[in-house]
């Protein structure tokens, strides 16, 4: 237990920063033993989030409702709120007790030292915190600390980065929809607001420290530069797109469909980074070594591209001939991709594949069927575009005997 004395100290006086932090880390290192790591990390990025969510510009808002916020009614985003303070409350029963802690104090290093949206938390800061060579030693030496200087940089630069990426990806696991049922699907904004400022934090001490201490000539400026410009991207892409009134939407089915999209598009991108990164440093590393589910998105991608691509040429062979014969095939084929594939499609997706399913299988005219054919041929040329887009894929060709499928549409 700690060693926090019986008695409060004196009014109007506070306890020195070290000896809270001493404390702190005490207690920390308690309820770690007691195995209360997940809740701990849950409890941190709930708070984060409530700092972070009320904040306008990580709210999921057109410019239009940002020019009147003051008749907007956030009474759904209360709501929402409510629900997670039910949560923190669940949590801090979990961990915390009077003989665990003095909450008083743990209250005011939550206060002093939880990480603001624009300053680092000075721990952390300290943490990252770069040496300088030493004075007065001679010029041999002083290059070759210099030397060594600029390749610990690189390392602890690149170190911060995989640990805000991996923390952003860790955020993300409580976003995941497939752990979510629909009465609390809607709270995941809060968890993406804070992921949305995290993510601009990061991408700030890019710019402002790490683009800064390279030179524009090396592998790692390019790379931290590419972060720089595709990651804010990926949140519009969410925020402005995907999130945008998802708060006051009532189809469950569209809430899902945009947490999933949102969860996918952002899991995708921090993986992909760090991976980029990891390679950046040994070449060898595929993202398999780093994230076990990665070759499975991976093959999943791919057999979701190549899947469609032999549907699209199966309605074409129809279309060309409009026989019996390759009427059935191309029947065939779309129930094979219904039974295997469809659920690798995007979840907006899903109804839409379905209809033209049903209304294929059952259409009985060959006419009828190639203009049904027709449209169905556009819907899956739209599908294998947007696959063709994942980052994933970009250095995976097609099969030869399937390239070409976007060039004849």
């Amino acid at each position: 237990m700690s060693d926090i004395p019986d008695e409060e100290p004196a009014a109007g006086r506070e306890l020195p920063s070290d000896f809270l932090r001493g404390q702190f880390r005490q207690w920390m290192d308690d309820a770690v033993a007691a195995g209360k790591t997940r809740d701990l990390f849950e409890l941190e990025m709930w708070l984060r989030s409530f700092e972070r969510f009320f904040r306008i510009k990580n709210q999921p808002l057109s410019e239009k409702e940002t020019k009147q916020l003051a008749l907007r009614n956030w009474s759904e985003e209360l709501r929402l709120v409510d629900n997670v303070i039910l949560r923190t409350v669940q949590l801090c029963t979990s961990i915390l007790t009077e003989d665990q802690v003095n909450l008083a104090r743990f209250d005011k290093y939550v206060e002093s030292y939880l990480k603001k949206d624009e300053v680092v938390d000075p721990y952390i800061e300290k943490l990252v915190r770069l040496s300088t060579p030493e004075s007065g030693l001679s010029l041999l030496r002083e290059a070759l600390e210099d030397l060594h200087t600029i390749l610990m940089d690189l390392t602890r630069l690149s170190a911060r980065v995989f640990l805000e990426l991996f923390r952003l990806l860790h955020y993300l696991e409580y976003a995941d929809p497939v752990h979510a049922d629909e009465d609390h699907l809607k709270n995941t904004i809060l968890i993406f607001s804070l992921i949305t400022s995290e993510t601009r934090l990061l991408l700030t001490y890019l710019e402002r420290r790490v683009l800064k201490a390279l030179s524009p000539d090396s592998p790692g400026f390019a790379l931290y530069d590419s972060f720089v410009y595709c990651l804010p991207f990926e949140l519009k892409k969410v925020i402005n797109t995907e999130l945008l009134d998802i708060s006051v939407t009532r189809q469950p089915d569209i809430v899902r469909a945009r947490v999933e999209n949102s969860h996918g598009i952002l899991k995708d991108c921090f993986q992909q980074s760090v991976v980029q990164l990891a390679q950046a440093f040994d070449a060898k590393v595929e993202g398999h070594d780093i994230f076990p589910d990665f070759t499975a998105k991976l093959e999943q991608s791919v057999g979701l591209r190549d899947s469609l691509a032999r549907l699209i040429r199966a309605v074409r062979q129809f279309q060309a001939t409009r026989d019996e014969y390759l009427a059935v095939a191309m029947k065939e084929e779309i129930s094979v991709f219904y039974d295997h594939n469809m659920k690798d499609l995007m979840y907006r997706d899903w109804s839409g594949f379905e209809l033209f399913f049903i209304e294929i299988l059952k259409c009985s005219s060959l006419p009828a069927l190639s203009q049904i054919s027709h449209r169905f041929e556009t819907f899956l040329m739209t599908l294998y575009r947007e696959v063709q887009k994942r980052s994933i894929l970009q250095n995976v060709p097609a099969p030869e005997n399937l390239l070409g499928v976007e060039n004849t549409a």
